[in-house]
């Protein structure tokens, strides 16, 4: 569990790496006399931020190692281009194919994993603003808590839609990569040879 310290730093370099779309951030001076359960409520929001950094180490992690295998795969068709065998290069192509597709996947779904790290912090916003008025502090009922829950919704939903789309993405990848080993297949009954087919794995 990372302390309070810690996550004080995340949120930090949270609001400089994806500043710019959340337009309602609630001021510290609200919630300086916060019950301790409101303090909890507020931590959970905020380990949300936490598991959304994760995702996007996750999604810059892919990328990093499909443009490595993109590279290995540019050396695999230049050397079935070499043995000048037809279907060993239509392979070689088809392997390249997907992993190109899967790379484009890998942008949008980095851009994806930012949006999901902007929405935890409007989430994190929103539940400030939900304790600001259970507890009655100093914005007390009168605070514009409509202003962060719209703000959390507008950003979840656009979060949503992008999802859709970046599952498309990964779908055509996928296509792309049974093609693949549907020729993969076709190769090794042709040729007897599971070696060649290994260099393109």
């Amino acid at each position: 569990m990372m302390n309070r310290l810690c996550l004080i730093g995340v949120l930090v370099l949270v609001g400089a790496g994806c500043g710019g779309a959340i337009d309602y951030v609630v001021d510290p001076d609200y919630l300086k006399e916060v019950s301790r359960e409101g303090q909890r409520w507020i931590y959970d929001a905020e380990n949300e931020i936490v598991v959304a950094l994760d995702k996007l180490d996750e999604a810059k992690d892919i990328r990093l190692k499909t443009r490595r295998r993109i590279r290995d795969a540019e050396k695999a068709v230049e050397r079935a281009e070499k043995r000048n065998k037809r279907l060993g290069v239509e392979v070689a192509e088809a392997w390249l194919s997907y992993l190109e597709s899967l790379e484009e996947w890998t942008e949008d779904n980095i851009d994806l994993m930012r949006l999901g790290v902007v929405v935890a912090r409007a989430t994190v916003e929103q539940a400030k603003a939900q304790v600001i008025n259970r507890e009655d502090l100093l914005g007390g009922k009168g605070f514009a808590m409509g202003d962060y829950k719209e703000q959390y919704t507008t950003l979840k939903d656009e979060f949503d839609k992008d999802r859709k789309r970046v599952k498309k993405l990964r779908k055509r990848a996928r296509k792309r990569n049974k093609k693949w080993w549907t020729l993969r297949r076709r190769f090794v009954a042709q040729t007897g040879d599971y070696d060649s087919g290994l260099w393109i794995d």
